[in-house]
């Protein structure tokens, strides 16, 4: 199996260095980006992304813009790794929807013991991951592989996808139970 991937968004680069060498220690692979606007385009470029840990203080737009353009689109397991350490700052994340708030100066060891207990309480190894058929859905990625081969489906094709896997077996929400009619579905039934 991959390891895992990080994204580690930070404008300090001996910052990005220093988790990047603790978490690739750990077996974790790490990307990193210096800005938000960075943070973004490798977050929806590289849909296989397990965590991602997130300063508030970045240039271009910034954590709190980051993690709201997030969860629009995802539940991705983030945690706020930031000098600012008021109570109203880690109010502000949480209302957001972060996961974790972690104040700098901060313990390496302490940061990848956090990582790991988030990714195990998220499930990102095993329970997103559904098997069916030869279909690959992983939903903390967005990522859809069939045979192998990476499938392009947009946000509501991917959701859709999801729910039928997800819901197989249980009778079609378009013909009651009872309903005897066999005919397939087609445009002149409609009319």
């Amino acid at each position: 199996m991959d390891a895992l991937k990080i994204l580690m968004v930070d404008d300090e680069e001996r910052m990005r260095k220093l988790v990047k060498d603790f978490l690739t220690n750990k077996g974790f692979s790490v990307v990193e980006a210096g800005d938000g606007e960075e943070a973004l385009e490798i977050f929806f470029a590289q849909k296989d992304i397990a965590l991602i840990l997130l300063d508030v203080m970045i240039p271009k737009m910034d954590g709190w813009e980051v993690l709201k353009t997030i969860r629009k689109y995802s539940k991705v397991p983030v945690i706020m790794l930031t000098a600012r350490s008021e109570e109203r700052d880690e109010l502000q994340g949480f209302s957001l929807g972060v996961d974790e708030y972690i104040s700098k100066p901060f313990s390496p060891k302490i940061l990848v013991a956090r990582v790991e207990a988030l990714l195990r309480r998220t499930n990102a190894v095993s329970a997103d991951v559904m098997n069916i058929g030869g279909i690959c859905i992983d939903k903390a990625a967005h990522r859809v592989t069939i045979d192998g081969k990476e499938i392009e489906l947009s946000f509501k094709e991917f959701e859709l996808l999801t729910y039928f896997a997800e819901n197989q077996g249980m009778s079609s929400p378009w013909r009651s139970a009872s309903s005897s009619n066999k005919r397939p579905i087609s445009s002149s039934n409609c009319l």
